[in-house]
């Protein structure tokens, strides 16, 4: 989509990422061949029985059809059949997608390999291996706990208040069961002295030191390691740009690193008027997701500034647990509702139209009219209106613009 903004400064938000996606499969095969530390994934998988390889579900931006092709050759001439390979996709609380669709998201699979896709409330599906903290038990899919050899891929960007996605977010919350998961991403919130919910100060995207949502998901997910972790890192066109493999805690480390040289820049003002970007399927296609890029792009705007935020959202609220909050989403009175009990989706919710309520947000996407404006969007059919409005008003402004991916203000 072309913006027009002539009249106006253009500051661009963008990341210093390549492009990506050139030799996607030779990237990958020399990570897996020569990781950071250890065996090759070839080396890991001779005298194993068995392997699943956990995978991102359809909410994650990934090539599964080239990535999951070297993967398995690798695992074949170690020797594991591949009758005895499982692809687990790490749906965490996420709905699972329909069959065509998860043949779009892996790609074309040898007739051997078991694809299943994980339900964090089947419990016939989980295993107890310990307790999360004390008096909570923390269960994976069986498939994760019981392979010979488990191999983790995915990849490693900010979150909003875990921190980073991928690595260890791959086995937890990615296999996990649903009571724990809730009560890991229930710790974004702590109690203040008056007994009511705050936002815990250390849960912000970029962020894990001192953060209890990331620390409890690297202690999780340490209690039942990959064999091999495989990190990627995207170029600013959405393809792997970057790709290494090894212990997680190392990957995981050197991944971190990699994308905060990428997709952090310095934060030296805010903005009056901004443009953004949801960042294109699937980061946009629910509002769930499309609500990252919100929050990125709110992180360079001055409080009571514009922003015009383009997203498709064409797939709705992306999970019925946040339906409820949609019909009257009033901070107090969602904050409230929390106070009595966790819902993950009740605080995206919350987090979503805490930023309506401080900014100006033109929103053009195929979010139903009447929803978008109880969110506190101003819902708009052209874009080309909004620009021309800022003209008017805004004469000459330094217009913010983050299109090419999403990224964070640099601490």
């Amino acid at each position: 989509m072309a913006v027009d903004l002539r009249g106006l400064r253009v500051r661009p938000l963008a990341p210093s990422a390549p492009p990506g996606g050139r030799d996607l499969e030779g990237m990958l095969g020399a990570a897996v061949d020569h990781p950071i530390s250890g065996d090759s994934l070839r080396e890991r998988a001779q005298h194993r029985r068995s392997a699943t390889v956990i995978v991102p579900d359809a909410t994650r931006k990934i090539d599964l059809p080239r990535i999951l092709p070297v993967i398995l050759d690798r695992l074949r001439s170690g020797g594991i059949a591949e009758r005895d390979v499982t692809v687990l996709v790490a749906c965490g609380t996420h709905p699972a997608v329909a069959t065509s669709e998860l043949h779009e998201l892996t790609g074309v699979l040898p007739s051997g390999v078991s694809v299943v896709q994980h339900d964090s409330r089947d419990r016939g599906v989980l295993v107890d291996v310990g307790e999360l903290r004390p008096g909570i038990r923390l269960r994976f899919h069986r498939a994760a706990v019981e392979a010979d050899l488990l191999v983790t891929v995915g990849t490693v960007r900010h979150h909003y208040f875990a921190g980073f996605g991928g690595g260890p977010k791959m086995v937890f919350p990615g296999v996990a069961g649903h009571e724990e998961i809730q009560a890991n991403h229930s710790m974004v919130f702590t109690r203040a002295e008056d007994g009511r919910n705050v936002r815990h100060p250390a849960c912000e995207p970029g962020r894990l030191a001192e953060n209890p949502v990331a620390e409890e998901i690297a202690r999780a997910a340490g209690i039942c390691p990959p064999g091999m972790s495989v990190c990627l890192v995207e170029g600013r066109a959405g393809e792997t740009a970057w790709a290494a493999a090894g212990p997680w805690r190392e990957v995981f480390d050197a991944a971190v690193a990699q994308a905060r040289t990428w997709y952090e820049v310095p934060s030296n003002q805010l903005f009056e008027v901004m443009v953004a970007s949801g960042g294109g399927s699937p980061s946009d296609s629910s509002l769930i997701q499309a609500h990252k890029g919100l929050d990125a792009a709110c992180r360079f705007l001055a409080p009571g500034g514009r922003l015009l935020y383009v997203a498709a959202i064409d797939r709705g609220a992306g999970s019925d647990e946040m339906l409820p909050f949609l019909e009257h989403p009033d901070p107090d009175r969602i904050l409230e509702r929390l106070n009595r009990g966790w819902i993950q989706y009740g605080h995206t919710t919350l987090r979503l139209v805490e930023k309506t309520r401080r900014h100006r947000v033109a929103l053009y996407s195929h979010l139903e009219p009447s929803l978008a404006a109880r969110l506190g969007f101003e819902p708009v059919a052209a874009v080309d209106e909004v620009i021309e409005s800022w003209r008017r008003e805004c004469p000459g402004a330094t217009v913010g613009v983050m299109a090419l991916g999403t990224v964070y203000p640099r601490s």
